[in-house]
């Protein structure tokens, strides 16, 4: 089971990165990412690029050569060393939105539709219960289908839907956040001090400790006394990682999580909590690989 220490008991969701750690040949490797934006300034393509230095930096210390092609929009990434052409990608790209949110579950969600459980018959029938934190789980290709009755329900100004992104498995699973009228998130990324990678000394359990500003303190203290055996969502580019289960009130800002993820898992959210939001949105061009 995955835990959270300090009066949290957390599900772990991750899958938002595809972590194959096979078939790596040493070999020099080049990404190329390209903005999609449609009026990219030389600043905030700096900007990016900086971000991405640093996030980079932050998950290896494999050294790295960091290119900007500002008539094209792109950057281009070359490395030498073993890494993960994926992760590497996914910190190139990802927009790095860190957000906690409370949530809905299935009872209290149905309380907000006024009865109407048609959302529920969507999903797989297995064993969710009215107090699950998921809404409900799927196969990956009833996604859209899924997203249009959403789209019908209305009720805006009170929540959001997010889903999971597993890519160990075809089946994704539902969330629903509870927002204010300017959808705004309970703790965000400005309000978090510092996430860093920690091993725990006896469990040999890969961890990131969250450390909030002296600013959010009281708020988390307030919002964990209120959500007390309800889940507290972690959201990353609206990808939910990670629903905890507050078991007390928290005092002090921080919390230590540690679950059954990978090294690679932990380092990469912490690089991407530690480091900007870019201010661009980027693809990637192309992945070479030459001896």
């Amino acid at each position: 089971m995955r835990t959270i220490f300090y009066t949290l008991i957390a599900v772990f969701i991750f899958g938002i990165i595809a972590m194959s750690f096979t078939n790596k040949a040493n070999t020099k490797k080049s990404i190329v990412i390209q903005s999609i934006d449609s009026n990219v300034s030389s600043i905030s393509l700096s900007q990016s690029a900086e971000i991405i230095k640093n996030r980079l930096k932050d998950f290896s210390t494999n050294e790295f050569e960091l290119t900007i092609i500002s008539e094209k929009n792109q950057i281009q990434v070359t490395f030498v060393k073993t890494l993960d052409l994926k992760i590497i990608e996914n910190l190139m790209i990802q927009k790095g939105t860190l957000e906690f949110y409370e949530t809905f579950n299935r009872k209290t969600l149905s309380e907000l539709l006024m009865g109407d459980n048609r959302i529920f018959s969507l999903f797989n029938a297995a064993s969710v219960i009215d107090s699950s934190t998921e809404i409900g789980c799927t196969s990956s290709i009833k996604v859209g289908k899924i997203n249009d009755f959403i789209n019908t329900l209305g009720h805006n100004n009170k929540c959001k839907f997010a889903w999971n992104q597993n890519t160990d498995s075809s089946e994704v699973c539902l969330y629903v956040l509870k927002t204010d009228s300017q959808k705004a998130a309970l703790i965000a990324k400005s309000d978090i001090k510092s996430v860093k990678f920690n091993q725990a000394k006896v469990s040999k359990n890969n961890e990131i400790e969250i450390q909030l500003k002296e600013s959010a303190i009281a708020l988390w203290a307030n919002a964990t006394k209120h959500n007390i055996n309800n889940a507290i969502a972690i959201v990353l580019d609206d990808n939910v990682i990670a629903a905890p289960i507050v078991r007390s009130e928290i005092n002090g800002g921080r919390c230590t999580v540690t679950g059954n993820f990978t090294q690679a898992e932990a380092k990469y959210i912490a690089a991407l909590a530690n480091n900007g939001e870019l201010p661009l949105s980027f693809e990637v061009l192309k992945t070479d690989k030459t001896k």
